[in-house]
């Protein structure tokens, strides 16, 4: 199958778990209740969620809040205020190196596509189906379609009333693949007043991940008192995505209405903002990262009662795991290509089930990234990945009066047991 039709099939589960979200909101569902009642299971509902978005649901639920989103605003209201002095070749201005606005000339405009010939078609992109139609000059709508595929094919007919229209839904299905998949560049040919266009325009200037607020906009086009116009603008706009109007959400942080759906919104300014952001990668460890997990072992060992660091013992025991997968798996996060965290996961059998288990032996998140939910996330990778190899029970050991330790790993799932653990030194 290909990428596209992969992403998209995700985007199918994730909207409709944004949808049951936002019908139970004020009773918190936990991941669990989420997963069930759109028919996945758990972890993999979790697993499938992290290769979507690029974050953990706990993180995307965190990325739609009303209190992310007012974060959000002030930066990006300093962001689209300094793009006119910032220069085309700014890397902060990701989205316009990918796209260039040109307007439909008088006649054009007057005759509603009169003598120009547009092909269009139907197709699959990461966001849901989508209607797109181009010309020579560049690409002249892009709809997203639920439930409403004649709606937003008429609305393009009417935008382009007299103009010649070609349906090829193989060669539109290629410009959606190149567009959402390999971030190829293309014109937009726009058809707006001269207010829409600079709207338009000012959506553009927004760095990708931005988020913006509809006066921010009159501000920036220098018609503060215009917001309704603005808004009017913005809900006019008949090319989605590439002109970003799903950016703009309300003065109060509320993500406000969005003319292909909601929660194809929040999805888009989730997906946008991991993106954006400095992403937390997960893997399996290596020999060479030793040094950097025997620092990380470093600090669990210097504030547990039972241990102390030595890092000669440490790398030994390390370099076993690693090179043995039957004896176990160090997990790792990375941000910016630096280890943060640690998992480490070691394997046994149960008599009692008759299956294999795990003991979760170490877990460390770097000093320096702590409340980043970096641990909940990985905790959360961990756990998926050792169920897809068939793992029926984790076990762990904290010391007892790290209260804290107590409360996260109850919020991921664990449950004390009456069991106490008993020791001896060989």
């Amino acid at each position: 199958m290909q990428e596209i039709e992969i992403l998209n099939q995700n985007y199918q589960l994730i909207a409709k778990a944004i949808t049951y979200i936002d019908t139970h909101f004020k009773e918190q569902p936990s991941i669990d209740t989420i997963a069930r009642n759109i028919g996945m299971s758990k972890y993999h509902f979790m697993r499938v969620f992290k290769e979507y978005v690029g974050v953990t649901p706990k993180q995307f639920l965190h990325s739609v809040t009303l209190n992310y989103a007012k974060e959000h605003i002030k930066e990006s209201k300093s962001l689209l205020d300094s793009t006119l002095d910032i220069g085309l070749s700014s890397s902060s201005r990701l989205h316009e190196l990918f796209v260039n606005l040109i307007g439909v000339t008088p006649k054009e405009w007057r005759e509603k596509g009169k003598d120009v010939t547009i092909t269009y078609g139907f197709g699959l992109t990461p966001f849901g189906e989508a209607l797109i139609a181009y010309t020579d000059k560049g690409v002249c709508y892009l709809g997203f379609i639920d439930n409403n595929k004649d709606s937003i094919y008429k609305r393009f007919c009417e935008l382009w009333e007299n103009a010649n229209l070609v349906h090829d839904d193989l060669k539109a299905r290629t410009y959606l693949e190149n567009i959402f998949i390999k971030n190829k560049k293309y014109n937009l040919l726009v058809k707006g007043t001269n207010l829409q266009i600079n709207v338009w325009k000012a959506l553009i200037n927004l760095p990708n991940g931005g988020i913006t607020t509809y006066q921010d906009v009159a501000n920036f086009i220098d018609k503060p008192k215009a917001v309704r116009a603005v808004a009017n603008a913005i809900g006019e706009n008949h090319i989605g995505y590439l002109i970003p109007c799903h950016r703009v959400i309300a003065k109060s942080g509320a993500m406000s209405g969005y003319r292909w759906g909601i929660e194809r919104k929040k999805i888009l300014i989730a997906y946008e903002s991991a993106s954006k952001e400095n992403p937390i990668t997960y893997r399996t460890a290596t020999v060479e990262d030793i040094p950097l997990l025997c620092t990380l072992l470093h600090q669990l060992f210097s504030k547990e009662a039972e241990f102390t660091p030595d890092s000669v013992q440490q790398t030994k025991g390390l370099k076993m795991i690693i090179e043995d997968e039957k004896i176990g798996e160090i997990y790792v996060a990375s941000k910016k290509d630096k280890i943060v965290g640690m998992v480490n996961i070691l394997y046994t059998v149960s008599t009692a089930l008759g299956e294999r288990v795990a003991l979760l032996e170490d877990m460390i998140i770097d000093e320096k990234h702590r409340g980043e939910d970096i641990g909940s996330s990985l905790l959360e990778y961990v756990l998926t990945c050792t169920k897809e190899k068939g793992i029926r029970r984790v076990t762990l050991l904290t010391d007892s009066d790290n209260l804290s330790a107590h409360r996260f790993y109850e919020s991921m799932g664990f449950s004390k047991s009456a069991m106490i653990p008993f020791r001896i030194q060989l």
